[in-house]
């Protein structure tokens, strides 16, 4: 087929019946793999696997309960955790038993029996928090979860059981999205909701449907909401605003269900054919400091994991190689609760983990991030990272200037990252929160206003990225005043530039000036870090765990830092370490500018 986006998810309902003529080799690698299971169990991907679910063992005959009470703490407290606990914990239980029920430990197919029951018999599939939908991430990733199971086992597993799964499937799954696709608001969302939910959904009809017609009609649904999904989540140079966390999130699924039709089509149906999809490969590697660290702008965390078998098919498809430098640590077992994850890292990667390759300078223009590298004079790697954009993303954070410093595989200034998921981050009250707000981020407020919310509140880079290096410098200039709801900021511009050789390089100046219409104005410069400070006028030493970096006030004259330890909000999002936040008053006037420093100082001696 051709490789563009509108003939591949503009698959036709008479093309899908010619063009999916069995699913007898829906998922080829899992059946050769029963013939050779004693091999597999042996390989190196394998034993990683186990050894990540291992500790899911611990207590396995004693079913995790979804109780009535936790479950109606979100609606009283709009508290999440204690049932999503026990909601993710019993799933992942069912894939760690369910893949060693598959290499042979047969002791275990009473559990995996008993666990699926137990899911079945669940109230509802989808989380309290997001009661509102027939269908939610969670619920189309069970009902894909489940029919895997049976696809794994067939008639290993009681009959009774069986049908209970696929009762409960058309029930919660299938009828809702045949009747009701076009009332899901994720259907042709612009988030992660779209990938997760159409793709699971889409390969679940694909195991479990016994009518060809059905299954075509799902598939044509599904191919619109995912046409969608690929156009709209992502900018025209591949970025996604959620993070390279949602980024991962929202293709895994789709890398699946791509393979299960590429499988059943005989590879006439590729839907991660195509330049968009190659550009959407390539965004992680661009947002990526060192190793399993990454720009943590939005809801997203410093260190992110991935499934192996699924960057690598991506790989193989697109030709994307860079996604290849990401498995260096391949996913974190705490969040591995997916049984479909699970094979497809043991059945489509074969273990290794290339060298680290380092991070080159970049930047992406729709997506409003920019990437600067370098390296002390002692070859230590130092790598600056700032934000642009606007303050309307999914998983959005007033973050519009934000901006990180990453040296030897540590942030020493930092993007702090997503807030504690609850009812009011996710609702009205979410910029109250420091971790969405820009409070909690390396940017100014303006007369004590902080960063407003909506589309309207933006900043942009100021023509490409200087990356020359022609003078021992790199330079990244943005343009941020549109983000402040200040009718007199005339102009917010930021300069940091990133020395590259001699005795200074690694080092960072900060330039920041600011003009007003009229009137006197009140600035405050904020620098974020996770790491201890100690501040003595104008000077701020902050200790990391190699490295030492030293803020200096170089202009104007006379001003010193303050520190403010966030230790209140820390707690309260769950946090182990306490934000800080180092801020500095400017003198009042029509028009401000402040020089700042940052320099490396010393590979850091551990302190007793």
């Amino acid at each position: 087929m051709a490789s563009s986006l509108s003939s591949i998810f503009g698959v036709t309902l008479q093309q899908l019946q010619q063009l999916l003529p069995t699913r007898d080799l829906a998922f080829p690698e899992l059946e050769e793999a029963r013939s050779a299971r004693q091999r597999l169990e042996h390989a190196p991907q394998t034993q990683r696997v186990l050894q990540q679910t291992e500790s899911l063992l611990a207590g396995i005959g004693t079913i995790p309960q979804t109780t009535y009470t936790a479950y109606r703490l979100f609606r009283e407290s709009g508290e999440r955790s204690r049932y999503e606990t026990a909601y993710f914990l019993k799933r992942a239980r069912l894939s760690a038993a369910a893949l060693r029920l598959f290499l042979g430990q047969t002791a275990l197919r009473e559990v995996v029996q008993d666990y699926i029951w137990s899911i079945c018999e669940e109230s509802n599939w989808v989380l309290p928090a997001h009661e509102r939908d027939l269908i939610d991430l969670f619920a189309a990733e069970t009902g894909y979860l489940l029919a895997e199971t049976l696809l794994l086992f067939g008639e290993t597993l009681n009959e009774e059981v069986r049908q209970r799964v696929r009762s409960e499937i058309e029930h919660r799954i299938f009828e809702p999205y045949l009747r009701f696709f076009h009332l899901h608001t994720w259907y042709q969302g612009a988030s992660n909701w779209n990938g997760v939910c159409n793709s699971s959904v889409a390969a679940t009809f694909l195991l479990l449907e016994p009518e060809p017609a059905r299954i075509q009609r799902a598939l044509e649904i599904a191919f619109t909401g995912l046409h969608t999904f690929v156009e709209t989540a992502f900018a025209e140079d591949g970025s996604s605003s959620e993070g390279v966390a949602y980024w991962h999130y929202g293709l895994f699924n789709v890398v699946a269900l791509s393979e299960l039709l590429y499988a059943c089509s005989a590879g006439q149906i590729d839907l991660l054919a195509g330049e968009k999809l190659k550009l959407i490969a390539a965004f992680p590697a661009k947002m990526q400091l060192s190793g399993a660290n990454f720009a943590s702008f939005a809801d997203c965390d410093e260190h992110v994991g991935f499934h192996p078998g699924i960057l690598t098919r991506l790989a193989l498809r697109t030709g994307e190689l860079t996604l290849l430098n990401l498995l260096t640590q391949p996913e974190d077992p705490d969040n591995n609760w997916r049984l479909p994850m699970m094979l497809r890292d043991i059945l489509w990667w074969d273990g290794s983990q290339p060298a680290s390759v380092p991070p080159e300078d970049t930047q992406l223009p729709a997506g409003g991030t920019a990437r600067l590298v370098t390296q002390t004079e002692q070859g230590a790697p130092v790598v600056l990272s700032v934000k642009a954009g606007h303050n309307d993303e999914e998983h959005n954070h007033n973050d519009v200037g934000s901006f990180l410093l990453h040296v030897a595989g540590e942030n020493l200034l930092t993007d702090p990252g997503r807030g504690l998921y609850s009812r009011d981050y996710f609702g009205p009250r979410r910029y109250e929160n420091i971790f969405a707000n820009s409070y909690g981020h390396s940017v100014p407020r303006i007369d004590g206003l902080l960063q407003g919310t909506g589309l309207a509140f933006s900043g942009a880079f100021q023509g490409s990225v200087d990356a020359s290096d022609s003078d021992g410098e790199k330079r990244i200039v943005l343009e941020f005043a549109a983000a402040y709801p200040c009718p007199d900021l005339l102009s917010a511009r930021r300069e940091l530039c990133l020395i590259t050789r001699g005795a200074g390089a690694g080092s960072v100046w900060l330039h920041d000036h600011f003009q007003f219409a009229q009137g006197s104005h009140q600035v405050e410069e904020a620098f974020i870090t996770w790491l201890d400070c100690e501040v003595d006028g104008a000077i701020a030493i902050l200790h990391g765990q190699h490295h030492n970096l030293r803020l200096s006030i170089k202009q104007p004259q006379g001003l010193k830092f303050c520190l403010e330890h966030l230790e209140g909000q820390s707690q309260a999002n769950h946090k182990t370490r306490v934000l800080k936040r180092l801020t500095i008053a400017l003198p009042e006037g029509v028009e401000a500018d402040v020089y700042v420093q940052v320099t490396h100082v010393q590979q850091h001696i551990a302190r007793g």
